[in-house]
């Protein structure tokens, strides 16, 4: 029935006049909740615009005032003029710098990381933790105080080379000039914002469709979220004028209040079905008529209809010769899946996963006999971002494959990963001359070259059969482990060839040695220890998967003597393994290094403990000295000594096992029951000589702790 060209026209026509009909009222649903929707979206950027602004001035404004407080600190004075005369902070001063700069992150909660003082022309700067050394003298940072920006110090204050973990940390910088008051500028103080903390808080307001961009005038400090909809509000900070606050939604048409229309559409979609059932039915009665008569001249000869069924047999045996053709390709790359490589084949655009997938070159290796290898690279320096690498090595791929390729051989790469590429020959002769692959190796060093890259080569063995593919990509892994025992920049082939097992050196007492030199803190000992394990397994010559053992073993062993030998599970101390292809001399340096930091931490923990019973036995000895004055009280103390209350009260319940308050008291009693006794003072005087201007506080006071009036005390010394 559907092939009749009538039928077809006197269905079409029922079904164009439906549609068109429900289009229409459609569009003016659509229509009609669009602008509904539209204001709502619009309201929801500004209140979600609004909300992030919120959360950037909070932190901005913590930052100036912390910076405020300081520039007009008692305490801090004592540094800005050290810095302006050249001179260095005493041990106790230094104590209370550390300690000034600790409250005014702490005074503000979570939103600081820290603050830092970096004088101009000097190798010193001041933070929180202590000083932190810096390899170069701080030059002025070209851009004008006070301004904003994101990423690390060390890129931001040009610190090179410096390791500190607060300095290589993604903040929210905030620097200003340091001055003391509205004196003159000596350097720049730093205040750090948690980045990420900052972005968990706004992807609480923010959702899929949404995205903010942060920007100081036309420079970008960071962006969340999905910024390639619409821009749909902006606002400045409050705190931070300079500052300004781009809202983006990518939301669609049904999305949140949008939904609404949806059970509308759908009750459209289903009375249309309807018709067009309806129009079905009619198209069917007014067309039996014509089928029956055209039933009568089915039998007859027709070239029209004969033409139709020869297209349709062409198109039958053309949809067969699909399906095997279908078949054979999923036969083909089956090998590539099992070796994890259909990520390759398919990635990039949609129309690139269309022309990969039907090349018959691509999935078939046309030429009877292959070998796959895997090419590392190894940047010595900055690695480049991401796209930038991957452009950078597709590009230095490329060029060897077309410089290499020829009628006889056809070379194909893949990524494996960023760092790492496979590189697949297919040629017509069996044997096949090393020589090639050191040509291949020497022209993609010298392409990166300029970008002080060190480029290693794992090979596989010729093979005829593609179900081994993935074998071959395991062998030419393996073969590249080679690193591991040599070193970058060479080409390493596999061989198939059973070596018996040898164990590695490594010495019994390693542990309780490592732990003697780092309590000893014997930098040269911990050196030594670890090369002698590096050279005498070097000397060894073992397989990479020896050398994979023993630094198991010698990392267990570093992670549990820190474990055990103090409390060490700081960042500062943090031990990971050795990721990625590394050569062995890598590994022991990155352990060597690991534990010299460990080293710094220790030493800087004992000296911090030292200052600290220092302090304390300031704090009692004044307080032995000063007990019966007058104003002798908690806050008197946390002024003289710049430390807070709380401080001083774990002090004295550490101490003496009581209260501040009861600690003075009874002090205060004992002397005066002892001038009592001498009976040289009157009650009156005996107070006032003990810190007692009211006689009612002295009286009652004296018989809490004595247990009787001291009128009645001096009458029973009398007697």
């Amino acid at each position: 029935m559907f092939q009749s060209k009538v039928f077809k026209r006197i269905f079409l026509s029922y079904i164009l006049v439906i549609m068109l009909g429900m289009a229409m009222y459609t569009a003016f649903i659509v229509y009609e909740n669009y602008q509904v929707v539209s204001i709502q979206n619009q309201r929801d950027a500004d209140y979600k615009t609004q909300e992030i602004v919120d959360t950037l001035d909070l932190r901005f404004s913590d930052a100036k005032n912390a910076v405020q407080n300081l520039r007009f600190s008692s305490v801090m004075k004592n540094l800005y003029m050290s810095i302006r005369t050249d001179n260095s902070l005493n041990a106790y001063n230094s104590k209370l710098v550390f300690a000034e700069l600790r409250t005014a992150v702490t005074s503000r909660g979570f939103s600081l990381y820290g603050i830092t003082i970096f004088p101009y022309g000097s190798t010193k700067a001041y933070s929180s933790s202590g000083v932190v050394y810096l390899q170069q003298p701080f030059e002025a940072p070209e851009q004008s105080l006070p301004f904003c920006a994101t990423g690390t110090a060390v890129d931001v204050l040009g610190l090179e080379g410096q390791e500190w973990y607060a300095f290589n940390k993604d903040n929210i910088l905030y620097c200003d000039r340091y001055t003391y008051q509205y004196g003159t500028n000596e350097g720049v103080i730093c205040v750090l914002i948690d980045l990420a903390d900052v972005q968990r808080e706004m992807k609480k307001i923010l959702d899929d469709n949404c995205g903010v961009r942060i920007l100081r005038g036309d420079t970008e400090l960071f962006s969340l979220g999905n910024t390639e909809g619409k821009l749909e509000s902006s606002l400045f900070c409050n705190s931070a004028e300079e500052i300004r606050v781009d809202f983006y939604s990518s939301k669609g048409f049904f999305v949140n209040n949008g939904l609404a229309v949806v059970p509308v559409i759908i009750a459209i979609l289903l009375v249309t079905c309807f018709f067009i059932w309806l129009a079905y039915w009619e198209s069917k009665r007014y067309y039996q008529p014509i089928d029956r008569i055209n039933q009568l001249f089915s039998q007859a000869p027709a070239t029209g209809e004969e033409d139709e069924l020869n297209r349709i047999t062409a198109g039958i045996e053309r949809l067969i010769g699909e399906q095997n053709s279908y078949r054979e390709k999923m036969l083909t790359i089956s090998p590539y899946a099992e070796a994890g490589m259909m990520q390759a084949i398919v990635s990039g655009t949609a129309e690139d996963k269309i022309s990969i997938l039907s090349s018959e070159n691509f999935l078939d290796l046309k030429r009877p006999y292959y070998i796959v290898s895997v090419v590392n690279f190894a940047y010595e320096g900055k690695c480049p971002p991401g796209e930038k690498l991957r452009e950078q090595v597709e590009s230095v791929l490329s060029r060897t494959v077309e410089t290499f390729s020829s009628e006889e051989m056809h070379i194909s790469y893949y990524f494996r990963d960023i760092f790492n590429s496979y590189l697949i020959l297919n040629f017509d002769e069996e044997s096949l001359q090393d020589e090639l692959f050191f040509s291949i190796h020497r022209h993609i060093s010298a392409s990166v070259s300029d970008s002080h890259c060190m480029v290693s080569m794992g090979v596989d063995r010729v093979r005829d059969d593609i179900t081994e593919l993935k074998e071959a990509c395991e062998n030419a892994t393996k073969a590249l482990d080679g690193v591991l025992r040599d070193s970058r920049g060479e080409i390493f082939f596999h061989e198939d060839v059973t070596q018996e097992t040898i164990s590695y050196y490594f010495p019994n007492e390693f542990r309780a040695k490592l732990a003697q030199c780092l309590e000893k803190r014997d930098r040269v000992g911990v050196h030594e220890l670890l090369f002698d394990v590096y050279k005498k397994n070097l000397d060894m010559d073992a397989t990479a998967e020896v050398y994979r053992a023993l630094l198991d073993e010698v990392h267990v062993n570093i992670i549990k003597l820190l474990r055990d030998l103090t409390t060490l599970r700081t960042i500062h101390v943090k031990v990971e393994r050795p990721a990625g292809l590394v050569t062995l001399q890598e590994a022991f340096d990155y352990y060597d290094a690991a534990l010299m930091t460990a080293i710094d931490y220790l030493d800087a923990k004992s000296q911090d403990a030292k200052d600290d019973i220092k302090l304390d036995e300031s704090i009692l000895q004044f307080v032995e000295e000063h007990y019966c004055d007058e104003d002798m009280s908690l806050q008197r103390l946390s002024d003289q000594f710049n430390v807070s209350n709380k401080y001083l009260l774990l002090l004295f319940k550490d101490r003496y096992n009581t209260t501040y308050l009861q600690y003075i008291q009874t002090k205060r009693i004992g002397k005066a029951a002892e001038l009592l006794r001498e009976g040289k003072l009157s009650l009156t005087e005996v107070g006032v000589a003990c810190g007692y201007s009211n006689q009612l506080t002295f009286r009652r006071n004296f018989k809490s702790i004595i247990g009787c009036n001291p009128s009645e005390y001096a009458g029973g010394s009398e007697t």
